[in-house]
């Protein structure tokens, strides 16, 4: 009974891990806390009793759990109610049974999360790798002082004997099973985790790619920024160097545009030779000098022989009331018009109002342009 318990709620304690990396803060802590406090309780009340007040359940493996998950002091501090529950009763005399009983519950309780401390980093529940799988032996060794106290009690040792075999396989199976349920889910999230990055991430530079960026966009806000930036003749790059050294220089590029950016700010790989890059709470006088401090960095990337230097061109426009795409548009057809010009420049598009009702006259001029060849 008290493994089918023990198994029933450790699925309930797995079902708190729902993302991966685990959200900060101390509220999901306490519930999975309070979680393991209400299993050590029930497994301990559905126990049965023995002669000196001893109870014969499995409430140290959740205490365990912990021990691993949150250090010896929080997995101390959830199974002492158990542990102290027969003292519920009325006031006893030292030489009590139940007295006894509490005093053997404590000596467990310190010992065994005590041993599972020292093996702490050797059972790592957040390892991906089955740390638990490889180290599984461990387990008995947390498990071995649960009940040796037995011994020292009146008549203890023959009960010692004829329980302790069986108590210390339940425990290992016990902990196996609870860890496995609980490792297994954290290895489920971490792998969601890393194909939802992978999905949303160019494997070339390192740069979240265009899907992130439809996703990031709708959250900008008045006082934003975006800057498009074009490789110039990258076609001729590829042409005449090989691909190779194309797929090089978008890598050196998407690392310029990584490390120089602050923290709040982000480059994607919008698509091909085309960066995108949005600027948090950027003051519009100053889009364009970070634009073109961005082209001098990249046109300062030295590349090995025989391509000697790459520049780019850059278009921006800043985000206001109006539309997303407006803004989107607008740093299209200012990179548009960089191009136009003669390339390895920088242009900042101002949103007019009167301009907005008309496509022609503001935005949008490369996609139309774009529309009337085909």
């Amino acid at each position: 009974m008290n493994f089918s318990v023990l198994v029933t709620l450790t699925f309930v304690l797995s079902l708190t891990y729902r993302a991966w990396p685990p959200p900060p803060g101390w509220q999901l802590k306490s519930v999975r806390l309070g979680l393991t406090l209400v299993s050590t309780v029930a497994l301990h009340l559905l126990s049965p009793s023995l002669p000196h007040g001893v109870h014969l359940d499995l409430s140290l493996v959740p205490v365990a759990l912990m021990v691993l998950r949150y250090g010896v002091g929080s997995g101390a501090l959830i199974g002492l109610p158990a542990a102290l529950l027969p003292l519920l009763c009325a006031a006893r005399t030292p030489d009590d049974p139940v007295t006894l009983g509490v005093a053997l519950g404590l000596i467990n309780l310190l010992l065994v999360s005590g041993i599972t401390h020292l093996f702490r980093w050797t059972l790592n529940i957040n390892d991906p790798h089955g740390s638990l799988h490889r180290h599984a032996w461990v387990a008995v060794l947390m498990f071995v002082p649960y009940n040796l106290g037995l011994a020292l009690l009146p008549g203890g040792a023959d009960l010692l004997q004829s329980t302790y075999l069986l108590t210390l396989a339940f425990h290992v199976l016990g902990f196996w099973a609870a860890a496995s349920m609980i490792t297994g889910r954290v290895s489920l999230l971490q792998s969601t985790d890393a194909f939802r990055e992978q999905a949303h991430q160019d494997a070339l530079s390192g740069l979240p790619n265009r899907r992130q960026f439809e996703l990031d966009l709708p959250f900008t806000a008045p006082g934003d920024a975006l800057l498009l930036i074009d490789v110039d003749h990258f076609k001729q790059v590829n042409d005449r160097f090989g691909h190779p050294v194309g797929d090089e220089v978008l890598r050196a590029i998407g690392k310029v545009l990584s490390e120089t950016l602050r923290g709040r700010d982000r480059a994607y790989r919008y698509g091909g030779e085309e960066f995108a890059v949005i600027l948090r709470r950027v003051p519009d006088a100053r889009i364009e000098e970070v634009a073109h401090r961005l082209r001098e960095l990249i046109a300062g990337i030295t590349f090995p022989e025989p391509l000697e230097r790459v520049t780019v061109s850059v278009g921006g426009a800043s985000f206001g009331l109006w539309s997303r795409t407006r803004t989107l548009w607008d740093a299209d057809e200012a990179l548009y018009r960089v191009k136009q010009g003669g390339r390895n420049s920088v242009r900042v598009q101002h949103f007019h109002p009167d301009s907005a009702r008309d496509p022609k006259s503001s935005g949008g001029g490369r996609q139309l342009e774009q529309l009337k060849r085909s």
